[in-house]
């Protein structure tokens, strides 16, 4: 995030009026967590992922350059219900919230670069809600989380740096191969257990 953000591919102004809908939502979501299975969104998860995947394919210049869009009450209303929805989701269960992000961010019109730096805000302030919530219930494992924490933080300087020096041509090739690998490890995890 703070990569994307010194290169001027986060948006403060705007993603400020959205994070508190993620934080709350998030918030939400982890603490739900301990009350059902996220095992249950695990078919909506695939549904959603092939959506995602197949739309971005089928338009091949969506992304390349940001688009200024002016919306209605009712849509910026609708995108904030949704990305509270994502928030909530990130907390309750959490795989492919990434590309979630990113998805609404390309509807908005913004490119791949400012849609994958907006989303990496956007899941900072999820993780940080669920975090939050996570430690209050006491479900932090600290031997194990702070270990893969570092080496996370690692590959994400590296991940930043390499898409903000290629671009969004090859930003829209990483998010499809992402997707798809999620659908693949996500459709193995369930199928295999059923």
């Amino acid at each position: 995030m703070l990569t994307f953000l010194r290169a001027g591919k986060v948006d403060v102004k705007k993603n400020k009026k959205i994070m508190p809908f993620i934080f709350i939502g998030s918030f939400i979501g982890a603490y739900t967590v301990h009350l059902v299975s996220p095992t249950i969104l695990k078919p909506l998860l695939l549904v959603m992922l092939v959506l995602v995947t197949a739309y971005t394919v089928f338009k091949k210049d969506w992304g390349q350059q940001p688009k200024e869009r002016t919306l209605s009450t009712v849509k910026k209303i609708a995108f904030f219900g949704a990305f509270a929805a994502i928030g909530f989701y990130d907390g309750f269960f959490g795989p492919g919230t990434g590309s979630f992000f990113i998805f609404l961010l390309l509807m908005m019109g913004n490119d791949f670069l400012q849609a994958a730096g907006n989303a990496k805000a956007f899941n900072f302030t999820s993780n940080l809600a669920a975090l939050a919530m996570f430690l209050i219930l006491g479900k932090v494992n600290f031997l194990y989380g702070l270990p893969m924490g570092f080496v996370m933080i690692f590959g994400a300087i590296m991940g930043s740096k390499f898409a903000l020096k290629r671009g969004t041509k090859m930003m829209r090739v990483i998010f499809l191969i992402m997707t798809c690998t999620l659908i693949v490890k996500n459709a193995w995890d369930y199928f295999s257990t059923h």
